[in-house]
């Protein structure tokens, strides 16, 4: 009792003599009955905590406390919910919970700076800037004033929190956008840091520098200099931060792949050497992204599923799912979005239905599958002909990400033939992407923009747009982007009249696509194939003539297969007209006669295009 005396504050010294006074007041009014009674009240009440003491699982009313607590259970409570709320933030409890649990601490104890900092964290939680702000300033106040910190540091502790409350205010302010004043904080704990001749602080600050500043062009040599000065100081964590923030870099900038995961190769080792399991899944999540950028969707696949079955070297305690993390909401997503390009909706599903389960809405990574499902939900719509639930998903889509948002628009308004709408929209994100150095959207941009041209009877306007995108494309070594762009110029070269220059450009083109595309764009490439045959055809004898109908007609049935599975109606509708022109031509009249009949089915369902594709044939 002396020693836990001696440790009070004079704050909790004074409350500690006035709840003694308020006791012993009481105690005077009361008789001796009522004061046994309340003796055996609260001897009952103490044997029932010592039995809920022994269960261990973490449940809100276990967990939850009435009155003060000793400040070893304080210290449990704050440090088990801290864990909860890195590993696996559905186990922990709700935000409104947990601030309620806090503030019962606080009272009792308000210059408990630990209780601060986790409040800090829950608001973070739910993206409350003003709160965290609050919490985050008096954690750093009470770890002065209690002088917790220059008990262990001497006099260099209350040095030490001031300019870690900067560094700690930086990163903040950055993570909710204000760049200005995460400038100014980062400012003056470079200040303090070098005053006090802290390195350590000094690297973490160089890391924030990075941060924000990395939309410069010369940003990269900051993170070279942060990477080689960790390793100097013998800081593992954040050497290896900056190599994957360098490989990202290097990966928007185009660097080849080969070179990319031979970086990446260095900061594995580095991981395993040093047991840094949260940085491997980071690693193999970054794998999955780059592999995605590069268009190799089964390299992607893989490391994703790698990532999904990899155990973590990190011991599970109390029910903790260690993978409850950023890089698992991310690979998860990766393999949402791979399995609907595939056509598997119902796996895409059941990935975005685990996602929800493991990240809750009030979660903080909860807007990566929300973004996630609302894309996909969006392509369906725009496959099936419903742009009016199209255009109502574009409001969530913005809401998330507005560069995403406004492309989407854009390309529902090209559907509902507003030429001139989407043409304004698409020049507005260009101008706005080009400034960003956001090179995969300014290709899908330009790409979008080229469709807009020849849909307006343009072709020959086009051609500039597509070869600008395909000099990108091939520039920053996307080589998905690239055969996509390919697939557009062989289609302006059909509209053109040249079908044979188009067919040898697509036998270049379409060998990624098939390996590695999207189902859709499988089946736009082979339909393409087939409008070149026949198109190239024109000129034959008879007998060469039928031949190359024939082989159009197979290509065709395969482009079929693959809108099916993506339930594309509009596409089924061309195809199936394109296939009973063919089997006219050939003079196959119940063939020509089942398509005939298809399309009309179609055609009623589906709204009339303003322009057909076909007619340019």
């Amino acid at each position: 009792m002396i020693l836990a005396y001696s440790k009070l504050s004079f704050s909790q010294v004074f409350k500690l003599y006035t709840a003694l006074q308020q006791y012993f007041q009481n105690g005077e009014k009361k008789t001796v009955e009522d004061t046994d009674m309340e003796l055996t009240s609260r001897e009952e009440g103490e044997r029932k905590m010592e039995k809920e003491e022994l269960d261990l699982s973490v449940r809100e009313e276990e967990v939850s406390c009435s009155g003060p607590l000793s400040q070893k259970q304080a210290e449990f409570f704050l440090s088990q919910q801290a864990s909860l709320l890195k590993n696996d933030e559905t186990k922990a409890l709700t935000p409104a919970s947990l601030q309620k649990e806090l503030n019962n601490l606080l009272k009792f104890n308000p210059d408990f700076a630990e209780a601060h900092y986790l409040s800090y964290l829950n608001n973070l939680r739910v993206q409350d800037v003003f709160s965290s702000t609050h919490s985050l300033l008096h954690y750093f106040d009470r770890l002065i004033l209690t002088g917790a910190e220059s008990k262990s540091n001497g006099e260099e502790g209350s040095g030490r929190s001031l300019r870690y409350a900067a560094l700690n205010l930086a990163a903040l302010h950055c993570r909710f956008g204000h760049y200005q004043q995460a400038e100014l904080a980062l400012q003056e704990a470079i200040r303090i840091a070098q005053e006090s001749n802290d390195h350590v602080c000094l690297q973490h600050c160089l890391s924030w520098l990075y941060v924000l500043g990395q939309k410069r062009s010369d940003s990269y040599v900051l993170l070279e200099h942060s990477v080689k000065k960790a390793v100097h100081f013998g800081l593992p964590y954040l050497a290896s931060l900056g190599i994957q923030s360098l490989v990202q870099q290097r990966a928007f900038a185009g660097k080849t792949a080969h070179k990319l995961m031979d970086a990446l190769k260095d900061s594995d080792l580095l991981h395993w050497k040093h047991s840094l399991s949260e940085l491997i899944d980071i690693s193999i999540a970054q794998k999955t992204a780059i592999w995605r950028l590069y268009g190799r969707s089964t390299m992607a696949l893989q490391q994703a599923q790698m990532l999904l079955s990899m155990n973590s070297l990190e011991s599970v305690t109390a029910g903790v799912q260690q993978n409850n993390t950023e890089s698992f909401a991310v690979a998860l997503c990766h393999l949402a979005e791979l399995h609907a390009e595939q056509g598997c909706f119902a796996a895409a599903a059941e990935v975005l239905k685990h996602l929800k389960e493991r990240f809750p809405p009030n979660s903080q990574h909860a807007q990566l599958w929300m973004l996630c499902d609302q894309k996909i939900q969006f392509d369906r719509a725009m496959n099936d002909g419903k742009y009016h639930l199209a255009d109502s998903l574009v409001a969530g889509i913005t809401a998330l990400n507005s560069i995403e948002g406004v492309y989407r628009k854009a390309v529902v308004l090209q559907a509902q033939n507003q030429m001139s709408e989407a043409h304004k929209l698409l020049q507005k994100l260009l101008i706005r992407c080009q400034k960003i150095k956001n090179t995969e959207m300014v290709i899908s941009v330009l790409l979008a923009v080229a469709k807009l041209y020849w849909r307006s009877s343009s072709p020959t306007i086009a051609l500039p747009v597509l070869l600008q995108a395909l000099a990108l494309s091939k520039e920053y070594r996307l080589q998905y982007l690239a055969s996509e762009t390919v697939l557009n110029l062989a289609f302006a070269q059909l509209i053109l009249g040249i079908p044979e220059q188009a067919l040898s450009l697509l036998h270049m083109a379409i060998e990624p696509i098939l390996a590695d595309g999207a189902v859709l764009d499988k089946g736009c490439a082979m339909f393409l194939v087939a409008k070149c045959q026949v198109a190239s055809a024109a000129s034959y004898d008879p007998l060469k003539k039928a031949e190359a109908l024939e082989a159009a007609i197979e290509n065709l049935n395969e482009a079929r297969s693959y809108f099916a599975k993506v339930d594309c109606k509009e596409q089924i509708r061309d195809v199936v007209y394109f296939q009973a022109r063919l089997y006219h031509s050939l003079g196959r009249t119940q063939e020509r006669n089942r398509c005939a009949m298809l399309f009309r089915q179609l055609h009623q369902e589906l709204p009339s295009p303003g322009v057909s594709l076909i007619n340019h044939l």
